[in-house]
């Protein structure tokens, strides 16, 4: 019945089933096109003829398509239904995607990274509130898992982009042979999602009125640790491989895989880590795992030689891992919200905090070194583990699946 939250059309297998495994699709699509094309840059950036400079500023276009998207999304969401949003934003990615990768001159590349920007993170924030509104609506703790098939697509596209490169395949009939086969299944599934009205307010709330109740004291302290979140993993994503190198002398090969390490280990916690959401407190959960965060950051800083380094990002990894899915969750239960309202606003933070990694670590280590500037990790990770204390679980938190009951 559409409107009800339920699946509109009939099925072999449940439709919670359904539901999940069209939410993990689009996850999965999102994550595969985008390392596909990050693994093609060198191929790219040599075909659009662009030095290290203009590819920088290139780049740029990609964090206003970022912006554009995020001023979009706090309009439109309450007011337009998640899955009308998910498919739009879905099918805007996965056509920009090969006019990207394909991109043969400056302007083609700026439009395709606008595009690519702008069609992402409208999909990040529709598509977490779909997976907000599955767990809730089925009592099942699937956030985790829906954002495991995201890492795990993630090692799925670069190394099918490594493979694609060693057999002379072009960026732009990689992403178009991926998108295809996306666009089919999305297609196929695409009435599988939840169909749940749009707002949960009402649908004659004022917009001012509606962007205004978003700024409560709880996700505002959500939207922050988003962003000391997103900080720590943006940046070891983008200094691990340069610190291995550059500080502790690791070969290229060693330094090559130290993502790849990260990535597993955030993979690993996301398939796990709700075992342990199961026997402690969201807080607790959120406050450890940034202090297990800020720990393996300390091991690669402290001890900078090769060993010590993969272990200190692996372990940097684990902790990071749940920090985002943990905070969705919370902000698309928020009482008077629906799920796309609360996760808009954690994707305010959660934006910023990607953006802001490489260029903040460069500065500061061009002041001083790459190792001190790491520090700035060990610090917010410790701070954001005191702000987490500050999280209050939602009344309708404890009514899904067998979730312990909050403690001081």
């Amino acid at each position: 019945m559409p409107g009800s939250g339920a699946v509109d059309s009939p099925s072999w297998f449940g439709t919670e089933v359904r539901a999940r495994v069209s939410i993990c699709l689009v996850f999965a699509a999102l994550g595969v096109t985008n390392a596909a094309w990050s693994s093609r840059i060198p191929d790219i950036r040599e075909n659009v003829g662009a030095d290290t400079t203009v590819w920088g500023l290139a780049g740029m276009s990609s964090a206003f398509g970022d912006l554009v998207a995020i001023i979009v999304t706090m309009v439109v969401i309450g007011r337009v239904r998640n899955r009308s949003l998910t498919r739009g934003s879905a099918a805007l990615m996965l056509l920009s995607g090969p006019v990207l990768a394909g991109a043969s001159a400056l302007p083609a590349l700026v439009c395709g990274l606008a595009l690519w920007g702008f069609g992402a993170t409208l999909l990040n924030t529709a598509i977490n509130a779909q997976g907000v509104h599955v767990e809730t609506a089925y009592g099942r703790r699937v956030v985790p898992l829906f954002h495991a098939c995201y890492s795990g697509s993630v090692l799925v596209g670069g190394v099918y982009g490594t493979v694609a490169a060693s057999a002379d395949v072009t960026p732009g009939i990689q992403l178009a042979a991926s998108s295809v086969l996306f666009g089919i299944l999305l297609l196929v599934t695409a009435t599988w999602m939840p169909n749940e009205p749009p707002q949960a307010d009402g649908p004659q709330a004022p917009l001012r009125d509606r962007v205004k109740n978003r700024w409560t004291p709880q996700l505002r302290l959500l939207a922050l640790l988003a962003f000391i979140g997103s900080f720590i993993e943006g940046t070891v994503g983008a200094w691990s491989a340069l610190y291995a190198t550059d500080v502790a002398g690791a070969g290229a090969t060693l330094a090559a895989g130290i993502y790849t390490c990260f990535t597993v280990a955030i993979l690993a916690v996301r398939l796990v880590g709700d075992l342990l959401l199961k026997r402690i407190s969201v807080r607790a959960f959120l406050a450890w795992s940034l202090l297990v965060s800020a720990a393996g950051v300390t091991i690669a800083v402290v001890w900078p030689s090769a060993a010590p380094v993969v272990i200190g990002f692996v372990v940097a990894g684990v902790g990071v891992g749940c920090v985002m899915p943990s905070v969705i969750r919370l902000a698309g239960r928020q009482p008077g919200l629906s799920a796309g309202e609360g996760v808009s606003t954690v994707t305010l933070g959660q934006w910023p905090g990607f953006l802001l990694a490489s260029p903040v670590i460069g500065l500061v280590a061009g002041f001083t070194s790459l190792r001190v500037a790491l520090f700035l990790l060990i610090v917010s990770g410790v701070c954001g583990a005191f702000l987490a204390r500050k999280v209050q679980q939602p009344v309708v938190e404890r009514a899904v699946g067998d979730i312990k009951p909050e403690t001081t």
